[in-house]
């Protein structure tokens, strides 16, 4: 590090005032701005020699620590090596600014952090669109987008025009003591590749030049009802300025920005199909173990607990939602989490779980019978579904509507139901009452993610075919009765068909009754 130290002769208190709030301020800063690399210095006569070589020194030796102190402890906030580059993400925000044009910026902010109980949190996890255009994992963050460029005041003596500024929690040793390093500023720009990172006490000043800056448009996302604590004071001054805007007819025209983002995330890349593929492979493994492991005399939560480990075990941060594992009468419903159930030789079990990676959630489903082999009726109703979910995917290609993939599913459940005699007429949406939801969803950064009606390459949708035959069926044979089945998997759309990326999990009936002869991980005696 160098340093310039210009010396004059002046006695006045004020200026060594001056001299320590540099110093702070790029302390501050983690001495990432080139001015503080000189620093005009002010002393009395009395003020030389041997004790002016001694304050020179201790000022340099102060600043070369903290710098030092700075860059080693980035080395620590991240320790995955198969992130989305910084390059990705700042593709994806140049791609935002060239969509709103000169005449507009646009403000993105972090999700809050919510509230378990007492002094306890909910495990955090970013919102889609601000990670989708940051990469960043932190709470308490605002993103600002200015083509034209924003005129920000890094300190009390130096301002600088930029086009991006993530704003962040200041670094704070004793916080981070707790709770874990923060990127600060310099990480934000050197790890996650910021033009301009600020401490977020320095939004509503940078805000306010943005809405001077000349815009005619801005791309501001809605403060929801579930943003409080810090980030809710944080972003106050947008809410100043949206309800006064309401008030006193603003100039400035408001537009949310979630739609415009929506669309750029339809289509996935290949960073984040390589992503969606191994979320579906760290799932799959999963499912072959619990179909594997699983015993009659073990509880639904043995099943939730070896899911979870099997996603960790392999680097998946989170599951995409939380883990389903319903036996027998527990398999009719669909997002039955509660999985306190004992199972029971002949229960038939519905396990949708599925596992998050570097933000990414695949979304997979299979049904298996407890003691490794399918009932006749059990049989019957799983090949209807298994039949339906294949005719479906048969269907995906580039330019075929969303709607057509699911006529099919929908005929093929139908023509099973009637032939069993489960519904006594084909024609209408009799088959509705056992097949009650869509055949399936787009995924990405949200497990039922955005998407469109027309398939396009690129596009990842789950097809998930079921149905669901209670106890109170009225008209049905009570051997079908808590006969629940479920059969999910993510599909690409590729340029000349599709692939099946959890294909890999057994889905065949001799399949599973093959791989569930063998032994898994999840039951081992715990001693």
């Amino acid at each position: 590090m160098e340093t310039l130290f210009i010396l004059t002769t002046k006695s006045n208190l004020s200026d060594y005032i001056m001299i320590w709030r540099i110093l702070d301020n790029y302390l501050e800063n983690g001495g990432k701005y080139s001015p503080f690399k000189i620093f005009v210095v002010y002393c009395s006569h009395n003020f030389r020699g041997e004790v002016m070589k001694k304050f020179l020194l201790t000022i340099a030796c102060v600043l070369s620590i903290v710098s030092a102190q700075q860059d080693s402890l980035l080395k620590y906030l991240q320790y995955d090596t198969d992130l989305i580059s910084s390059a990705t993400y700042k593709a994806r925000r140049d791609s935002v600014m060239k969509m709103i044009g000169q005449d507009a910026a646009a403000v993105f902010y972090s999700a809050p952090e919510r509230m378990r109980n007492g002094d306890v949190d909910y495990l955090y996890r970013q919102a889609d669109n601000f990670y989708y255009l940051t990469g960043f994992t932190e709470t308490n963050a605002i993103l600002i987008l200015s083509p034209k460029g924003i005129r920000a005041k890094i300190n009390d003596s130096t301002t600088v025009t930029t086009n991006e500024i993530l704003f962040v929690q200041n670094r704070n040793p004793l916080a981070e003591a707790w709770t874990g390093r923060r990127y600060g500023t310099i990480g934000a720009m050197k790890i996650l590749g910021m033009q301009t990172a600020l401490t977020n006490d320095k939004f509503k000043m940078t805000f306010q030049q943005t809405l001077f800056s000349g815009i005619k448009y801005l791309y501001a996302q809605p403060i929801t009802s579930d943003v409080e604590g810090s980030l809710k004071e944080l972003l106050v001054p947008i809410q100043s300025y949206v309800d006064n805007a309401k008030r006193y007819n603003s100039k400035i025209e408001m537009r949310d920005p979630n739609a415009m983002i929506h669309t750029m995330r339809i289509i996935k890349t290949a960073e984040e199909i390589e992503m969606l593929k191994k979320a579906s492979d760290i799932s799959v493994t999963a499912h072959t173990q619990a179909m594997m492991s699983v015993e009659p005399g073990m509880f639904e939560y043995e099943l939730q607990a070896l899911y979870e480990y099997t996603f960790l075990r392999q680097g998946a941060e989170y599951y995409g939602y939380p883990c389903i594992n319903g036996a027998a009468e527990n398999s009719v419903v669909l997002h039955y989490n509660t999985n306190r159930k004992k199972i029971n030789s002949g229960d038939l079990i519905l396990s949708d779980c599925a596992a998050e990676y570097r933000g990414y959630s695949s979304d997979v489903t299979r049904t298996y019978p407890a003691n490794g082999k399918f009932t006749k009726e059990q049989r019957e109703i799983y090949q209807i579904v298994l039949n339906a979910q294949k005719a479906a995917v048969a269907k995906i290609k580039p330019g075929v509507p969303w709607s057509e993939v699911s006529a099919v599913a929908d005929s093929v459940i139908s023509d099973g139901l009637f032939t069993l005699g489960i519904i006594k007429e084909k024609s209408g949406f009799a088959f509705r009452k056992f097949f009650n939801h869509g055949l399936g969803h787009p995924v990405g950064l949200n497990v039922h993610d955005v998407g469109q009606s027309t398939l396009v390459a690129g596009m990842l949708y789950t097809v998930e075919p079921g149905i669901y035959i209670p106890e109170t069926s009225v008209g049905v044979d009570p051997k079908y009765f808590n006969i629940g089945v479920r059969i999910e998997d993510v599909i690409l759309v590729t340029e000349t068909g599709n692939k099946n990326l959890s294909e890999g999990a057994p889905r065949e009936i001799n399949e599973i009754e093959t791989v569930m002869k063998k032994k898994g991980i999840g039951n081992q005696p715990l001693k």
